[in-house]
């Protein structure tokens, strides 16, 4: 059984903006081996490539610019798969140890960053669930 709430959505959190509320499937470290063995983390750091690139471009989303020249950090775990995404110098979601993606010092333009990132880490991972159609 698919988890109820798994869909990414952006929270408003007042004063700060729109931050990233990213869950991961419940039994995702079950997808994690499929998910290295098909080499699905290249493909979420070729995105992070696009991205970096577009970013550079200085993307403008109507008062909330997202920073020239931000700086993309991904850190991985064999058994966990992505565990931390760093956007700027002290932005980013960490993956804490209820297996939940907790934010740290995000607003509205790392906040996209970092959700961005986050939703093509779950879409790969969920690719490589035992349910997937691939």
């Amino acid at each position: 059984m698919m988890d109820p709430i798994i869909y990414p959505v952006f929270d408003v959190v007042q004063g700060r903006g729109l931050i990233p509320h990213i869950v991961l499937p419940e039994n995702f470290r079950e997808y994690v081996p499929d998910f290295y063995l098909h080499g699905r983390e290249r493909t979420v750091e070729e995105y992070v490539v696009d991205l970096r690139r577009s970013l550079r471009s200085g993307i403008v989303l109507g008062d909330a610019r997202l920073p020239k020249g931000t700086d993309i950090r991904l850190q991985w775990d064999e058994e966990r798969g992505l565990t931390n995404i760093s956007v700027g110098t002290q932005g980013g979601l960490d993956l804490n140890d209820r297996d939940v993606f907790q934010e740290h010092n995000l607003s509205t333009g790392n906040g996209i960053i970092a959700g961005c990132v986050a939703m093509k880490y779950v879409s790969e991972l969920l690719m490589s669930s035992p349910l997937s159609l691939e």
